[in-house]
């Protein structure tokens, strides 16, 4: 049996903790949010609920998705290869800098 996982394209949407940590929600998948959290390692994808995101302290920042990707594509101690699509994908695109809530 193939299974195949459903990624839904969305807004690119930096978020940051009470301790100044930031991340980059790049995409989602089913009821989970694709993450690439900024730290001292290599930079990774991974899968977070709204609810996960929430109990670790992250709220929306209005800092720039574009910006952020092209930071993070300069990290220091490498991203991964999924990390670096997304993040490529983010640099060049022409997403807006501001979140639209309908």
């Amino acid at each position: 049996m193939i299974t195949s996982k459903l990624f839904i394209a969305m807004q690119p949407t930096v978020i940051i903790n009470q301790h100044r940590n930031t991340a980059l929600i790049v995409a989602s998948s089913g009821k989970k949010l694709l993450v690439i959290k900024l730290g001292k390692g290599k930079l990774a994808v991974t899968s977070l609920s709204s609810t996960e995101i929430k109990d670790q302290g992250y709220i929306v920042s209005n800092y720039s998705p574009k910006l952020a990707a092209q930071s993070y594509l300069q990290h220091g101690a490498g991203v991964g290869e999924r990390a670096r699509k997304y993040l490529e994908k983010i640099a060049h695109s022409e997403f807006s800098d501001k979140l639209i809530f309908i």
